[in-house]
């Protein structure tokens, strides 16, 4: 079998074509057949490690009763002695050399991880075409955010520092979501990683924003750890920071059912199904 392709930067001038792929949609599948495939993912116990990038602010990468984050809403305690899934965090986080599928040939860039597929992650790392990033799962594509004109001396620290300083005033709990607080795990004046942790589980997903020559605009990633499908998650997250980023003047794609139809098709079937009132709340 072909080996799995990884993604590539899209351009703004040449929007991808319709996907050709023959596999049937996932918005066209029975329900049944979908909701097997969110409870059937096999449920990893992994033993204690611990994680650092760069050696920035170790955490605990396994099922733990940790605390959460020093910014954690208060309803928190009520979960603090239940066992955490925080998962294992990718290995190769940052801004790599990187090979994606350009419209004719392979792409070499610094960027930062691409996403598998699986309906939990966002990144600006992915193929030139719809019907090369959709072979192995749904679309996770999205373009780069871009700042308000600056001048041409700029060199994007400016707007880069903007960024973070949205990053961390973000308002844990917002959208029902990321109640076990955040943390900034490594931060340089080109990059930006922080972990997310989920209230009642502790579930930890991973957000990377990059400033590159090789890229217009800031990379963006956020992807969860653990799961198939994220309820939704990281699109609620990462629309809320693309909205307060707006309000200073930069374009950002809304991610929505209309430009990432698989993806929350899939969230929703994952609400349907789950007896958890509060994720079914999730929008």
């Amino acid at each position: 079998p072909a080996k799995p392709k990884v993604g590539a930067p899209s351009s703004p001038s040449s929007p991808s074509p319709p996907a050709t792929s023959t596999t049937v949609p996932e918005n066209q599948q029975p329900s049944s057949t979908k909701r097997r495939a969110i409870f059937s993912m096999p449920l990893l116990v992994l033993s204690s490690t611990t994680f650092a990038i760069g050696g920035v602010h170790p955490t605990i990468a396994t099922t733990t009763t940790a605390n959460a984050f020093d910014n954690a809403i208060p309803d928190y305690a009520t979960y603090a002695d239940k066992p955490k899934r925080r998962g294992t965090p990718p290995k190769n986080l940052g801004i790599l050399p990187r090979e994606t599928e350009g419209e004719d040939d392979l792409v070499k860039t610094s960027r930062l991880r691409t996403c598998d597929g699986n309906p939990n992650c966002f990144s600006t790392t992915g193929d030139f075409l719809l019907s090369d990033r959709t072979q192995y799962g749904v679309d996770f594509f999205i373009p780069t955010w871009k700042p308000p004109p600056t001048t041409a001396t700029d060199d994007g620290k400016e707007a880069f520092q903007t960024l973070k300083d949205v990053v961390k005033s973000y308002k844990a709990g917002q959208g029902g979501i990321d109640g076990g607080g955040f943390a900034v795990m490594k931060e340089t004046d080109n990059y930006l990683y922080v972990q997310f942790e989920s209230l009642k589980k502790g579930y930890i997903d991973d957000v990377e924003f990059a400033l590159t020559k090789d890229t217009e605009g800031i990379q963006v990633r956020s992807g969860s750890r653990v799961g198939y499908t994220d309820f939704g998650v990281n699109a609620i997250r990462l629309n809320y920071l693309a909205s307060q980023l707006r309000e200073k003047g930069w374009s950002i794609d809304e991610i929505t059912e209309k430009s990432h139809r698989d993806y929350w098709t899939a969230s929703d079937e994952a609400r349907e199904a789950t007896f958890d009132a509060s994720r079914r709340e999730l929008k």
